[in-house]
């Protein structure tokens, strides 16, 4: 299977230049996040040459500006897609979302399609405020996980998964949210990474340049990077 990043942004210059956010296309139906800029999703995927009418559904971690942006551009044109969303986002973006195609509200870990499941929500605390966050993972033989932005911890999330599914974690991917984390609060998250025992780290996003050279530093080649346009094949 291969999961292509369709948009990427991690650094300052491209917030303020392309938008900020993720977006994944998982196999050739299923998309993770929207990215926070539909006109950059489209011309993304006009780019790999996959049509939004092979897209079924479309996973959303969570809630925020910048992974759901182009979403609305997907459901104008494919209203038969389905979203899955954590129970707990807001009544308004439900709703907005009803406008134009079907809701699945996930509560519990749910396989979406054969060997692909969601977490559920993960809830926690942000800023102060409650959040639910989703997960995506793929199992085949081993795990690979598929963050948003992990606004959570990352290890939290990690660790959610490892109740669900008894196989080993091969490949994290995604936003981690160490950006704005000391070096110390990121090395206690690599010595829970650690524990885990996790084969290989895609950090990107949210993640930040300095905790990324962190996460090299410690785990040395199994940290990839990726960029717009890549292909990670598993």
């Amino acid at each position: 299977m291969k999961i292509k990043i369709i948009a990427e942004a991690s650094t300052e210059i491209e917030r303020k230049t392309i938008g900020w956010g993720v977006s994944f296309l998982v196999g050739e139906d299923l998309l993770f996040d929207t990215f926070s800029d539909e006109k950059i999703l489209r011309e993304n995927l006009m780019k790999i040459g996959t049509s939004v009418d092979k897209i079924r559904y479309v996973v959303i971690s969570h809630e925020h500006w910048d992974h759901i942006g182009g979403l609305w551009y997907i459901l104008r044109e494919n209203p038969v897609v389905k979203v899955l969303i954590c129970r707990d986002f807001s009544a308004e973006f439900k709703e907005r979302i009803k406008n134009f195609s079907s809701v699945i509200e996930v509560n519990g870990p749910m396989e979406i399609k054969k060997g692909i499941f969601t977490t559920g929500k993960i809830i926690g605390e942000y800023n102060s405020t409650p959040l639910s966050e989703q997960a995506l993972v793929i199992r085949d033989n081993k795990l690979t996980v598929i963050t948003g932005c992990a606004h959570l911890g990352i290890d939290t999330m990690l660790k959610r998964v490892k109740e669900i599914f008894s196989d080993p974690i091969d490949l994290v991917l995604g936003g981690f949210h160490l950006y704005d984390k000391t070096d110390d609060e990121v090395y206690k998250i690599i010595e829970e990474l650690k524990i885990l025992n996790i084969g290989r780290l895609v950090p990107c996003h949210c993640t930040g340049e300095k905790a990324i050279s962190l996460l090299r530093q410690a785990f040395g080649d199994t940290v990839i990077k990726v960029n717009t346009g890549m292909e990670l094949i598993l």
